[in-house]
């Protein structure tokens, strides 16, 4: 992809979570190329501007392939609460149906073993304490909460295709 493609991708799709500032993006695009996990191929030499695409390099793809396979940390959960989506969605053709499983299981379990922190210092909180502030926690609460109900389905839609069925637990026609 060049750089006008990922600002595309990040401006037009659901990915515009993400920045699409040219000027977020091809200071990025330059440091992955300097650190040699991309390389630029310059296509219409004799335009006036020639497209830069990049690739990823050997180096660049193990890389992606070992932060794919990050598992989600509490930290992570907390700071850069789109990364483990973003990590899910970059991985379908880079991992196998068991670490895609492994992965969303991970991700499901921080997630449990951190709500019941959350819902003790709301439990806490009482009710003395700012009712904005209170109805806040209970929306981050609520978006834990279907995180993981989400993942417990990913995995089903998951293991329900290997074995050939919808998410309903039926054949899958032809």
């Amino acid at each position: 992809m060049s750089g006008y493609d990922v600002h595309k991708l990040f401006a037009t799709t659901p990915m515009a979570h993400f920045s699409s500032s040219p000027g977020a993006i091809y200071p990025a695009l330059r440091r992955l190329e300097r650190r040699g996990l991309l390389k630029a191929k310059l296509e219409g030499k004799s335009e006036a501007r020639p497209r830069r695409v990049y690739t990823l390099t050997r180096e660049g793809g193990a890389v992606l392939s070992a932060w794919l396979r990050q598992q989600v940390t509490r930290e992570e959960l907390i700071r850069n609460s789109g990364a483990p989506i973003l990590r899910f969605a970059l991985s379908g053709s880079r991992v196998s149906q068991a670490e895609a499983i492994s992965y969303l299981e991970g991700w499901r379990q921080e997630i449990e073993s951190y709500l019941p922190e959350l819902r003790g210092y709301l439990d806490s909180a009482g009710p003395e304490s700012a009712l904005h502030g209170q109805l806040s926690l209970q929306r981050g609460i609520r978006g834990y909460e279907e995180d993981a109900a989400w993942t417990a389905d990913a995995i089903a839609q998951i293991q329900g295709r290997a074995r050939g069925t919808n998410a309903r637990g039926r054949r899958r026609s032809s």
